[in-house]
């Protein structure tokens, strides 16, 4: 397709949705503290809590995770270089972990962000080491989708500096324009939710709007993000690094459909 035809196909499906999520807006009453989180993911996509889960606690669910890797009787996906680990349904096999699943304050957050009903599919317990060749926590650049907006709250349960596989964001890419951008300047495609480095370089390049940022941080502190936006785990070169992410969807995209398609990884 042209990038005409693209820029006309993205249009279309931004005003479908907006158009669904405005039908599904619900303003939630909320303290100055959430409010002001759910205002800085407005405005950059993506906010860090420090210090949310002490040391000791992070330590007991990173005894959880390594039980669950190798436990037979759970689900569990590795990718091909056996650097990242991942339990889609780790909730449903630790209280310990169903704790920050059913954790409702950073519910209320993306709630109050996204002004919707938020539903949590699943608990991801992931355990990332250093591989040889590894492309980092999902597989590279993407968009977890480009035009349904989506909430993820990540608790890293190990320091992570920069050679432990840190999440990387494209501040104020989870905002429409950027895939207008995208599309004018750098020819992506409508529907485009993958990109190449050399791709994400160039999009930086020709929109320097959009600032690549590091998530390095103490154990124990909690990413909230928008994954609408351009983001990466960045390769792991030393060490590991431990983390649960929570999955949130608004409720009117949380279809039959999509509850089928996690199911099969739980």
């Amino acid at each position: 397709m042209t990038p005409i035809i693209n820029l006309i196909n993205a249009w279309s499906h931004v005003q479908y949705e907006t158009l669904l999520d405005n039908l599904n807006k619900k303003i939630y009453k909320v303290d100055s503290e959430i409010s002001e989180i759910a205002d800085t993911i407005r405005n950059n996509g993506v906010a860090v809590i420090e210090n949310y889960y002490s040391e000791e606690k992070c330590d007991a669910i990173i005894a959880e995770i390594d039980r669950l890797v190798v436990d037979d009787s759970v689900n569990l996906w590795q990718d091909d270089s056996k650097s990242d680990s991942r339990v889609y349904g780790s909730h449903i096999h630790s209280e310990l972990i169903r704790e920050f699943h059913n954790d409702d304050y950073l519910k209320q957050i993306g709630q109050d962000y996204l002004q919707t009903e938020l539903v949590n599919s699943h608990t991801l317990g992931a355990r990332l080491v250093s591989k040889e060749h590894n492309l980092g926590s999902g597989g590279g650049w993407h968009r977890d989708s480009v035009y349904k907006k989506q909430y993820k709250s990540i608790v890293y349960l190990t320091d992570v500096d920069e050679q432990n596989g840190p999440f990387e964001f494209l501040l104020k890419s989870h905002q429409k324009t950027s895939i207008y951008s995208s599309i004018i300047k750098n020819g992506f495609k409508a529907h485009q939710n993958r990109m190449s480095s050399e791709e994400v370089e160039a999009f930086k390049e020709k929109s320097p709007e959009y600032k690549s940022k590091v998530f390095t941080a103490k154990r124990g502190s909690v990413v909230l993000v928008d994954t609408s936006g351009i983001h990466r785990g960045m390769p792991i070169q030393n060490g590991s690094r431990y983390a649960l992410t929570n999955y949130f969807f608004p409720k009117h995209h949380y279809t039959e459909s999509q509850k089928k398609k996690f199911e099969k990884l739980l």
